[in-house]
């Protein structure tokens, strides 16, 4: 019966195909060969490889050079069964990282290249593949590329018997599109033992002697948190003398130079705050697909005694080296979309290294600060920059000073670092805020003003403090909005931002006059002796310097009405403004008479402040403010009753050159200050 019904179907196909075919030729007007293998015809039967005795040598000249041969003679294990633990808690999207780690699985095996390896999987589970070879980088676009540019291949694997072949050879990863609540044991043969050093698994000695008696030219050193791919040759060339010592400060640094500092946990009471609980996996490769070395991943490294000494050199993970490894493992841990702006691509990620080194150095006191050499050289030109009180300064601009990775790295070295006196609280917690209130935030950041604002913001809520100084000297922009939110809290005035986190020196000094942070504008001279005439040197503190209106050489307008706009940096509650008049011998020069003040919250909208509201001993002409008198130093108006007002800005305006002015056309001061 069947096969009447067989031979039936096979009938209606054959028509079909004569039908389809005749009214695909009515078609062809070009008569085109049908370009399908067979002309179209069905295969009578596929032949599936299944001989372990027959291996592929077609790419045993490439795999020679990339990633090396195994020997013949080397024993194949046949039926070996390996428990894998794929009960795994994927948290990647949660985190709100650049790169999370994936649920990719070792087994210790290793596939020759060419060779037919065999994989036995248990009845139900469809949810796994294989992937053989560490080395995923696809080097097409490389021009010469020192290998052949895919040599990884990836299976989806079925109940049952699977058959897996690689030209190349590698080792056997297995891959868990979904978790598996309970351990699965998966049989394999026709593969090699890989002579991997597991924490907590293998004894030293006898991986030692594995590495020296194995023809795997690839080992993995593996921990909970971090495993590394490198060549076996290095590790009997450049001895690990104490494997455990090494992957357990590896495993440590992940756990809390990463997790813990980024506020991640293995069991936090918000599921937000998990930690990944699956490895970082660091990859040795003859050619990187960019550069040195890369994140992603796996993060991949040049394949040299370099990297391999990063990876392996204790006293460079103690000693707070190993940038490279912080470097890329970093960039993983980047969250870009909510906190780092832009001119911060390599320079958040660098702050990993500098925590690692600061835990360490409690051990170790040589591992701080963190080990470049670029250092030294950055660091104290970005101070400089700092401590430069023009305005106009531009923290992610061109300036030489700052516009540098490392030199960037200063001013979140010096929050994490410096706590202002009286402050409770550890800065290096600064970090973990960041990554924390990143993980809750609503949406992501839309621009770079949202996340320095979001930095900004944190900070101040963190510690309870108006930050706005620091980041003002730093020309880290921050908008009114924020500035407007922040201003419930005390300003900082501890001029950190010229701390040197390489020395521990300096940022002790408690301002008392915050003039040097304000923002001046308007009309300027730049013709005048001794460098007098810029807006600036109305806040120096002296008597004898000044400010001048442009009259030819300098910004601005060169004819009254003259304006002059201050930003204060942070709203005040101003209860008067002091004036004082350019001094001149035991006189005056170019005296101001009669002012015009507005006060802004905002930056946009101004309002007069009406002579009124003063209490006066000169009267100016309606429609002004305050009335000057032509003498030197300081004189001091008041708002009438002791009353106050809120603002940032403010703005004083000349009208004109005659009449509001002691002998014009020109207009000077020497000094300028609001009254609290």
């Amino acid at each position: 019966m069947n096969s009447i019904v067989l031979a039936k179907r096979f009938t209606i196909v054959a028509l079909s195909l004569v039908v389809l075919g005749t009214a695909c030729a009515k078609r062809d007007l070009y008569q085109a060969k049908d370009g399908t293998p067979g002309d179209s015809k069905l295969p009578a039967s596929v032949t599936i490889d299944t001989s372990i005795k027959t291996v592929d040598a077609s790419k045993y000249a490439q795999a020679r050079v990339f990633p090396g041969l195994v020997c013949s003679e080397a024993p194949r294990l046949k039926d070996t069964t390996v428990r894998m633990n794929f009960d795994y808690n994927y948290v990647g999207e949660d985190l709100r990282m650049s790169v999370p780690p994936q649920p990719l699985f070792s087994t210790g095996l290793y596939a020759g290249p060419g060779e037919l390896a065999i994989v036995d999987v248990p009845t139900g589970l469809y949810n796994l593949s294989v992937q053989v070879g560490a080395w995923t980088d696809n080097l097409s676009g490389i021009e010469n590329p020192d290998r052949d540019p895919i040599i990884y291949s990836r299976s989806q694997l079925s109940p049952g018997r699977n058959y897996i072949r690689n030209l190349y050879g590698g080792h056997i990863y297995i891959l868990a599109a979904t978790p598996v609540k309970t351990p699965v044991d998966l049989v394999f043969s026709n593969v090699l033992r890989s002579p991997d050093f597991i924490l907590g698994e293998t004894d030293p000695i006898v991986w030692k002697a594995a590495i020296q008696s194995s023809c795997v030219p690839w080992l993995e050193l593996r921990s909970e948190n971090a495993i590394f791919t490198v060549p076996r040759e290095y590790c009997i060339s450049k001895p690990i003398a104490d494997p455990v010592a090494l992957m357990t400060e590896w495993d440590n640094s992940i756990k809390y130079d990463f997790y813990q500092w980024e506020k991640l946990s293995a069991n936090p009471a918000n599921p937000a705050d998990k930690a990944p609980l699956l490895p970082w996996r660091v990859v040795m490769d003859i050619k990187p697909v960019a550069g040195y070395g890369h994140a992603g991943y796996p993060v991949v490294t040049y394949n040299d005694y370099n990297w391999f000494a990063m990876m392996t050199d204790i006293s460079q993970v103690r000693g707070g080296g190993c940038w490279g490894i912080y470097h890329e493992l970093g960039h993983n841990n980047q969250q870009g979309k909510y906190w780092s702006w832009s001119s911060l691509g390599e320079t958040s990620n660098n702050l990993f290294v500098f925590k690692a080194a600061k835990r360490q150095s409690a051990t170790y006191p040589g591992a701080w600060p963190a080990k470049h050499p670029a250092l030294a050289t950055m660091i104290p030109s970005a101070l400089t920059f700092a401590a430069d009180n023009t305005s106009g300064k531009n923290f992610d601009g061109t300036d030489s000073r700052i516009n540098d990775p490392f030199a960037r790295l200063t001013p979140f070295l010096q929050l994490f670092e410096k706590v202002p006196a009286g402050a409770n609280y550890n800065g290096w917690d600064i970090m973990g805020e960041l990554y924390s209130k990143a993980r809750q935030a609503v949406r992501i950041s839309q621009n770079d003003q949202d996340k320095r604002d979001f930095v900004y913001e944190t900070v101040c809520n963190f510690t309870g403090l108006n930050w706005l100084p620091f980041f003002k000297q730093w020309g880290i922009n921050i908008s009114n909005i924020s500035s407007a939110k922040m201003s419930k809290y005390p300003l900082m005035r501890q001029d950190i931002w010229n701390y040197n986190p390489l020395t521990g020196q300096g940022g002790n000094t408690i301002l008392t006059d915050l003039r040097s942070l304000w923002t001046l504008t308007g009309s300027y001279s730049t013709q005048e002796a001794n460098s007098n005439g810029p807006l600036p040197k109305m806040l120096d503190g002296n008597f004898t310097t000044y400010w001048h209106t442009n009259y030819g050489t300098g910004g601005g307008v060169t004819a009254a009405p003259y304006q002059i706009d201050v930003d204060m940096l942070t709203p005040v509650d101003v209860k008067g403004f002091a004036f004082a008049q350019r001094e001149n011998g035991t006189g005056t020069s170019r005296a101001i008479k009669n002012m015009q003040l507005y006060y802004s919250t905002d930056g946009v909208t101004y309002n007069l402040i009406d002579k009124s509201q003063f209490t006066l001993t000169l009267q100016p002409p309606t429609g002004y403010s305050v009335q000057l008198a032509n003498v030197q130093k300081f004189q001091n108006f008041y708002l009438s009753g002791g009353a106050s007002i809120k603002m940032r800005y403010f703005r004083f305006i000349i009208p004109s050159g005659t009449t509001d002015l002691y002998n014009g056309p020109n207009a000077a001061l020497s000094e300028l200050n609001v009254l609290y």
